[in-house]
């Protein structure tokens, strides 16, 4: 399905009911909009890892402006605030209100844009693998995982380098580290597969949108709840980035998942899935009494 939003048109898939029958009553649950990473990948990165969410809620499967079926736009409007503002005004255009943003990776850094600038109109956000560790830890970590080759790939990688060697390298080396499974990653191949990049939206991220990311200063704005997800093994969204971020965000759940790596509704969708239920039902419990 489609819905315009201002200059473009978004696609977006949904899972589950958002009304379901509870005797003589019709009882509304949460709704859970999925942003995906990449930036520049698309929402299937989601399917199947989400289907136990639709018992707890409505799952809305979001692609951002530039990446998979939504409509691409160019550059200048490839920004965090912008794909923040669009989740919102995707959220009118349906009248959803009070919906829980589900981040992943850079899908995370959209969802607490969100929150940052439109707090009062979610129920809730989780980030899932969100913020980057500094330069030094990301490498170190690449390095215990993969050798001294995969150290020096991410280092040109993450420095912007330009070439096709770089371009072909990382995601052959470095990304099946990301995972922490025993074995790897199964679907990982074929998720990757799946995925209609935009690898312009990829590229501008690393040449530009890495470097323009910095929340700190405005996580004070964030008032709605918020739950935080982390793989102690994650070699880019650090367990210490982790920590640090919650320890800004007062009240903040931050759960770091051992012998994980990076997205944990991929590496544990069992635990992930669980402390998704039990983050709904406090936001539901606290909306009933008040």
């Amino acid at each position: 399905m489609r819905v315009a939003i201002g200059d473009i048109s978004l696609y977006f898939d949904v899972d589950g009911c958002g009304l379901v029958p509870d005797g003589p009553a019709m009882v509304e649950r949460p709704t859970v909009i999925a942003l995906h990473g990449g930036p520049g990948a698309d929402h299937t990165t989601f399917k199947p890892v989400l289907d136990g969410v639709t018992e707890h809620a409505q799952v809305i499967y979001l692609d951002q402006r530039g990446s998979g079926r939504s409509d691409r736009g160019g550059p200048e409007s490839w920004t965090w605030d912008r794909w923040a503002d669009d989740v919102i005004a995707f959220c009118d255009a349906l009248d959803i209100a009070e919906p829980v943003l589900l981040g992943t990776s850079a899908g995370g850094w959209v969802a607490l844009t969100a929150a940052i600038r439109h707090s009062a109109r979610l129920g809730g956000v989780v980030l899932d693998s969100v913020m980057p560790g500094e330069t030094d830890e990301r490498l170190a970590i690449m390095e215990r995982l993969g050798g001294a080759e995969a150290r020096e790939i991410a280092r040109r990688y993450w420095d912007g380098e330009d070439s096709d060697e770089i371009r072909e390298a990382y995601p052959r080396v470095c990304l099946p580290l990301y995972s922490q499974r025993p074995g790897g990653d199964p679907d990982g191949p074929d998720r990757l597969r799946r995925i209609r990049w935009n690898p312009d939206v990829l590229e501008h991220f690393r040449q530009v949108l890495f470097d323009d990311f910095d929340p700190w200063p405005r996580l004070g704005q964030v008032t709605c709840p918020t739950m935080i997800l982390a793989g102690e093994h994650d070699p880019v969204a650090t367990a210490s980035a982790a920590r640090r971020l919650a320890a800004e965000l007062p009240g903040a759940r931050l759960h770091v998942v051992p012998d994980a790596g990076h997205g944990l509704f991929r590496e544990d969708p069992a635990t992930a899935t669980a402390l998704l239920r039990d983050f709904l039902a406090g936001i539901e419990w606290t909306r009933a009494h008040g």
